[in-house]
């Protein structure tokens, strides 16, 4: 039997006179509400939490939470764990936020001068490399079935620190005026505390929102929609005839985009591979529909 608790403290301006504003209380519940059922369905199966996965109605008993009477002290609300197994949720939670707010805290201390390679810098430099035949893309049916589980685990952490991230904000928002916001976790035995000041909060959307470009890909699809994108990245719509999904292609040059349009087709639409590189944010990809950027066309009929 492991029930848990998560204190939320939110201190100075934003709780005055021990008070919050109904907007701000209400998103923070929302997001520590999505980051247990993210970490309840994460823990559910072997191979993790999927892209858009919901709870079913079996689901809500074990990630009820009830909010005892708020207290004094700034502004505190204590949500407890109805279900015997809610602890599991809670460790979850620490063992996916604790790692990312360390190193915010580190970087709020000492903040990294690091020069970081940008996403188009990263992609350019792939298709660079397919064309000068230094990396030959992965076939999609070998990739989409070889994740490690550090991946795995990866794309579980990404979905509850996002929900953390999104918390945080209200704090980002406040251009320091001296607001914070403590999240406890405790399951039998005191966990994890996490203080978003000013600082912390700025350096923790940082560590979460690192985006970086995997290796090339081979991936057999169909095109349902093209937008130029006004000047920036254009952006298409394509359908994986391997995992049944579609997903966001994102296409960095005039010349990949002019390349792509004979291929949209509304009735029977063309089926023909391409070489994509997947986009990785904190770690993770979800390799049934995850973002990808197109670096060229490679077989034009299937």
């Amino acid at each position: 039997m492991k029930k848990s608790k998560i204190s939320i403290h939110f201190d100075g301006p934003i709780a005055k006179d021990h008070a919050i504003q109904l907007r701000t209380f209400t998103k923070t519940l929302g997001h520590i509400q999505s980051s247990i059922d993210r970490a309840y369905l994460d823990l559910k199966t072997d191979s993790g939490i999927i892209k858009n996965a919901r709870l079913r109605n079996e689901d809500y008993g074990p990630t009820d939470f009830l909010m005892n009477q708020t207290r004094e002290g700034g502004f505190i609300a204590d949500l407890l764990g109805t279900d015997d197994d809610s602890g599991e949720i809670v460790k979850r939670i620490d063992g996916a936020v604790t790692p990312a707010y360390e190193k915010a805290h580190s970087q709020a201390q000492t903040p990294d001068s690091t020069d970081r390679e940008n996403l188009l810098e990263q992609v350019q430099k792939r298709l660079e490399n397919y064309k000068a035949e230094a990396q030959q893309p992965i076939p999609y049916d070998k990739f989409f079935v070889s994740p490690d589980a550090r991946e795995t685990r990866a794309y579980g952490d990404r979905s509850i620190v996002k929900e953390f991230d999104q918390i945080a904000s209200a704090i980002r928002a406040r251009d320091g005026d001296g607001s914070s916001v403590e999240i406890s976790l405790s399951a039998e035995q005191a966990l994890s505390t996490y203080v978003f000041d000013q600082r912390v909060s700025a350096t923790f959307h940082d560590v979460v929102s690192i985006r970086a470009i995997g290796d090339l890909v081979e991936i057999p699809i169909t095109l349902r929609s093209l937008d130029s994108g006004n000047g920036g990245t254009s952006k298409a719509k394509a359908y994986n005839l391997i995992s049944k999904k579609e997903f966001n292609l994102h296409i960095h040059t005039e010349r990949g985009f002019s390349s792509l349009r004979r291929f949209l087709k509304k009735r029977n639409p063309i089926k023909f591979s391409i070489v994509g590189c997947p986009v990785y944010e904190y770690g993770a990809f979800d390799r049934s529909a995850g973002d990808m950027y197109f670096i060229a066309i490679l077989k034009t009929e299937l």
